[in-house]
């Protein structure tokens, strides 16, 4: 788990509240920190941005990453922070999100080394169209459902698990970039280019 200051925390947790529609401004954020924390705001973005826990998405608007909120989740469980003033509800709803992700298990939170969905897309594209031109050689190409993701699954289980993989799997037909059709046995992947 990546150890935060307490004025990482406060920014990444103000950073995870007030995003809208996926991304946050620099001057939202530093707006709702504390006044002695204001000055060094941009040294604290920019820590977060070295550990990969935000992602810049345009010039003065970024994004929590996934890790981000995976850190943000577990440093969240072990701060003796006390807050003293809440300029908002929003700062306590998503706390009160972030504890019930954890208390669901979204998280591992012990475990730093789970798969992002881009890693994922990455390593998953990779190991399809390795298996399409396998099978090109052979002069057929069926990709089956099972048989890719049980490989996928052999090379990949210690950084994502099976549930994630299919939460993972689910995504990529959602955003369009598989589509799968029925095959006589199992059905077949096919991948949009």
């Amino acid at each position: 788990m990546v150890e935060l200051t307490t004025e990482q925390l406060i920014y990444l947790l103000h950073a995870y509240a007030y995003t809208e529609r996926d991304t946050v401004t620099k001057g939202t954020v530093k707006s709702y920190l504390p006044e002695e924390w204001k000055e060094k705001a941009e040294e604290i973005y920019t820590g977060l941005e070295q550990q990969k826990l935000i992602k810049l998405t345009s010039k003065g608007r970024f994004l929590v990453t996934e890790q981000g909120e995976r850190t943000l989740i577990a440093n969240l469980a072990a701060t003796n922070y006390q807050f003293t003033s809440i300029k908002g509800p929003k700062v306590l709803n998503t706390l009160l999100k972030c504890i019930g992700k954890a208390a669901e298990g979204c998280f591992d939170l012990n475990s730093s080394e789970k798969m992002t969905f881009d890693e994922f897309l990455f390593k998953f594209k990779t190991l399809y169209f390795e298996e399409r031109k396998r099978q090109e050689l052979t002069g057929v190409v069926a990709i089956h459902k099972q048989e890719i993701l049980k490989s996928f699954q052999d090379a990949n289980s210690a950084t994502l698990s099976l549930e994630q993989l299919n939460v993972y799997f689910d995504k990529l037909k959602s955003s369009g970039k598989i589509f799968v059709s029925k095959g006589e046995k199992d059905e077949l992947i096919h991948w949009v280019e």
